[in-house]
């Protein structure tokens, strides 16, 4: 009976898993739409380059932080919006703290902790308006080779091109990953 269990646990986890093929979509597959994802590099020392800078766009808004006056919005793999709310009525966007391939923040006192690509960061917002890195910490986070979806076609991803902040849905050829 153990040994029919750990079989369905192996299978299932195949099942589960992304797959690499190159010629037929796998077992269970939709069929291949003419869309999938690919994946969004920047360089190794470009992820590293945490910078506080003018007012972006809210686009793909996640998180949401108060400090004080001010709100800290963060923006899906690109970083942190920072806004003076002292006026509810007319809020200020003041800043825009990029954080390349951040998806979630925790903020405690004056500290801020944050995902940068594979590192973890702890930034000094003391003044919000110049943030400054307090610690780095390396490959925190496990490399995410697959799209944050399932049951999608995605472009492998290549290590030569860089780190992975971010995927993008593209019109493409059938790729050779699906999860």
């Amino acid at each position: 009976m153990k040994t029919i269990a750990r079989c369905l646990l192996v299978g299932l986890g195949g099942l589960v898993g992304c797959t690499v093929d190159t010629d037929t979509a796998p077992l269970g597959a939709p069929a291949f739409s003419g869309e999938g994802y690919r994946p969004i590099y920047v360089s190794a020392e470009q992820i590293k380059q945490v910078t506080t800078v003018a007012p972006q766009p809210l686009r793909k808004p996640g998180k949401i932080y108060v400090k004080g006056n001010y709100l800290f919005i963060n923006e899906q793999g690109k970083g942190i919006h920072l806004i003076d709310n002292a006026n509810p009525a007319s809020p200020r966007k003041l800043s825009f703290i990029n954080i390349p391939g951040n998806v979630d923040i925790a903020v405690k006192g004056n500290l801020m902790y944050a995902d940068n690509g594979r590192d973890f960061v702890v930034l000094d917002i003391s003044d919000p308006t110049q943030v400054t890195i307090q610690k780095r910490i390396e490959n925190a986070f496990p490399l995410q080779s697959f799209p944050p979806y399932i049951n999608t076609y995605f472009e492998c991803i290549d290590e030569t091109k860089g780190v992975v902040i971010g995927w993008e849905k593209v019109k493409m050829s059938r790729p050779k990953c699906y999860r």
